[in-house]
């Protein structure tokens, strides 16, 4: 194998507070515990070894729901990953991945979690964003309505924690460079540290073509941000031509059935 780049881990139940009709994690829901707070400590142990073993040094958790409805499994699984650095395993930069509804809908959860979890060396936290327009955020979730994002990043800075966005490229959102580059400077006001965007992908983790800006406009973009670079400010587009790395192996998700794969895109 080559050498390793990232590893990715499931946590939590399959317990969601969003609706996305785009979910890639549904599938993987049959799998998932069904309490917060269980974690199978050893194989999550052996997995973190041995990838480290192999080269990765960056960590992100994922979930197949929700993570932040599971703080439980995810302060379980920081406390596991804290505990390994006495055996030499150590994972500086630690990511979560999170749709942002409970950060600025509960203030009691980020004073008591997030301050804990980045205590356990917690670095980043990502959250999905497909419009700086909430009302449309919340269309694209589902739901009746969707939290201040200022407040999020705000909450998440609070706490010592840094944040990307990660913006999703849709027909229906971000669907010409000028809505992409104006939501750029629009999440840098509002407390985004840095900005990941991607075309949406369909149920099965794949590029959605028909809901995805043409590829004359990701180009468009692609470009924009190569000329755009600002060193305070980091943006990045990821295309189907950065998947080599999980093609390559460079990246692996541990899923909840316990498969280890490079499957999935995160």
């Amino acid at each position: 194998m080559p050498e390793l780049k990232s590893l990715s881990l499931f946590v939590g139940t399959a317990d969601c507070n969003a609706n996305c009709s785009h979910c890639a994690g549904r599938i993987h829901r049959a799998f998932a515990p069904k309490e917060d707070g269980e974690v199978n400590e050893e194989l999550m142990q052996k997995t973190l070894r041995d990838c480290f073993a192999q080269g990765a040094r960056r960590l992100s958790l994922s979930s197949s729901g929700e993570p932040t409805l599971s703080p439980k499994s995810v302060t379980r699984t920081l406390e596991i990953v804290q505990s390994l650095r006495s055996q030499g395993v150590e994972y500086p930069q630690i990511h979560l991945y999170s749709n942002g509804i409970r950060i600025g809908e509960d203030e009691k959860f980020c004073h008591d979690y997030l301050r804990l979890w980045k205590s356990l060396s917690l670095s980043t936290v990502y959250i999905t964003v497909h419009d700086t327009d909430e009302s449309k955020n919340a269309q694209v979730y589902n739901i009746p309505s969707y939290p201040s994002l200022p407040l999020i990043f705000n909450r998440i800075h609070k706490s010592g924690l840094t944040s990307r966005a990660n913006l999703v490229l849709s027909k229906q959102t971000i669907g010409t460079l000028e809505k992409f580059i104006h939501t750029i400077a629009q999440l840098r006001i509002i407390g985004a540290d840095s900005v990941t965007s991607w075309s949406i992908r369909d149920y099965d983790d794949q590029f959605d073509e028909k809901h995805s800006p043409p590829i004359e406009v990701l180009d468009k973009i692609e470009s924009w941000i190569t000329e755009n670079q600002d060193p305070d400010f980091k943006v990045r587009i990821y295309r189907e031509s950065n998947k080599s790395v999980y093609e390559k192996r460079e990246k692996l998700t541990l899923f909840p059935n316990g498969v280890l794969s490079n499957s999935w895109c995160n």
